[in-house]
This record gives C-alpha cells, sequence and structure tokens, in this order.
C-alpha cells in the first residue's frame, strides 16, 4: 500500500513526526519498503494518483494541494487487516470529523480541516495494490528509488531517525487553526485577516529551510480555499 506524508505534514514537522509515531506505534504486520522526501508532480498526481476524482469539484484544488511542496512517501507491505488498520490508525477524511468521532485519530490529533488532513493512504485492498503499482515505478523511474532492493530494518531506522530529528519542534494545536477557519467560514470578508494569522502559526511550526520561503503564506492560501470550498458544496 501506498501512505504518505501530505506537505502540511512535511513543512510542520512535529505534526509529521508524531503522525509517523503514531503509525509506528500502533499498526502491526507492516514493513516499509520506502521512506523518501519527494517532489510529485502535477500530471502524476493528475493523471495517476487522484485520477478517480477527476472532474470533482475539488479535483483541482487537490493536485495543487498536494504538488505545493515536498511529501514523504512511503510503500508498506501489509495484510488486509494492515491496511484496514492504518486506516482506522489514520482517521475520518475530515479532521474536524475526525475530532469528534475517532479523537485518537492522526487527523484528529495532527489534522488541521477539511481537506488539508496530515496524510493519505490507501483505503482498501483494491487501491492499496493500484497505488503500488503506480508508484513503485513512478519512484524508479522519476528518482531511482528502487523498491526490489529495499531492506525494511534500514528503511524503519531511517523513520524513527526522522521522528527522533523533529518530534521536539514546536506545536500549533490544531484546534487554534480551526477556531480560525471558522471566522472565514462565517465571514469571508475575513479571509486576508485569516490567511495571515494563519500563515504566522505555521511558521512557528515550520522546519528551519522553510522560514525564509514564502511557503507559509501559500500553504495558509491552501487551507483557507479548502475550507471554502467544502463550504460552497454543504
Amino acid at each position: 500500500m501506498v501512505f504518505f506524508l501530505k506537505p502540511d505534514a512535511v513543512a510542520r514537522r512535529y505534526a509529521g513526526a508524531r503522525s509517523l509515531k503514531m503509525l509506528m506505534d500502533n499498526a502491526s504486520d507492516i514493513e516499509f519498503l520506502c521512506f523518501e522526501e519527494i517532489r510529485a508532480c502535477k500530471d502524476f498526481l493528475a493523471d495517476q494518483h487522484y485520477v478517480e476524482h477527476k472532474g470533482k469539484f475539488f479535483f483541482d484544488w487537490l493536485v495543487d494541494y498536494i504538488a505545493s511542496g515536498p511529501i514523504l512517501v512511503s510503500i508498506i507491505r501489509t495484510t488486509n487487516e494492515g491496511v484496514s488498520k492504518i486506516r482506522e490508525i489514520l482517521g475520518p477524511t475530515f479532521p474536524e470529523k475526525a475530532e469528534i468521532e475517532a479523537p485518537n485519530s492522526i487527523r484528529a490529533r495532527y489534522g488541521i480541516m477539511a481537506g488539508v488532513n496530515i496524510a493519505h493512504a490507501s483505503d482498501s485492498t483494491e487501491s492499496a495494490k493500484r497505488e503500488a503499482s503506480i508508484w513503485i515505478p513512478y519512484l524508479r523511474d522519476e528518482f531511482r528509488i528502487d523498491i526490489s532492493k529495499s531492506n525494511p530494518r534500514v528503511v524503519e531506522d531511517a523513520i524513527q531517525g526522522y521522528i527522533q530529528t523533529y518530534i521536539d519542534y514546536p506545536m500549533v494545536d490544531p484546534i487554534r487553526y480551526r477556531e480560525l477557519l471558522r471566522l472565514v467560514i462565517n465571514d469571508i470578508e475575513r479571509r486576508h485577516e485569516v490567511e495571515t494569522r494563519i500563515a504566522k502559526l505555521l511558521a512557528l511550526e515550520m522546519g528551519k529551510e522553510y522560514v525564509l520561503s514564502s511557503y507559509s503564506s501559500k500553504l495558509a492560501k491552501i487551507i483557507v480555499d479548502s475550507v471554502l470550498l467544502s463550504k460552497s458544496k454543504r
């Protein structure tokens, strides 16, 4: 199956590290065959990974979001039960829904709101097979990552190293993001104010390599766009 931390989780280092730790601590019967930071191209995301969503109202936003920054991709070897368990650990798609229905899930604890939800995981055995079949050649051809030569123990050590490196980074409680986003849901005229305040919060959480970039502002816009798209379809 395919599991990846989305751009918000990679930029918000603590959230990404804690999400991985929850997965490692709670999932069983899994082997990580790779753990790589990449920039996925829009063509691959639109024409292969997310092709089933083409034509849906959120499709263009979703492709732009995942292509907006680095993601951390893992190919995981597991059982049918393992796929279901990982989805359970991850939680419902929307973090604000996960907060109510599965408060101990990854998305409830570390996701922001609407589609900005920390991570992707194959949602069934069938999608796990399909996604692995397209991601493995993509990683090999575009990034020279040879899954066939991977050593799960070495990959797991790399993940643990990542967790230890970033687990003490600053964290902003996701509830604060959700409070701000509800302001713009209720009053679109506050969009600029909310984006500015979210960008400042993101900057507190981001890795050092992001500090001098404008990615906090870009991600803030992506986040607000997501909740407004969701609002438009209610």
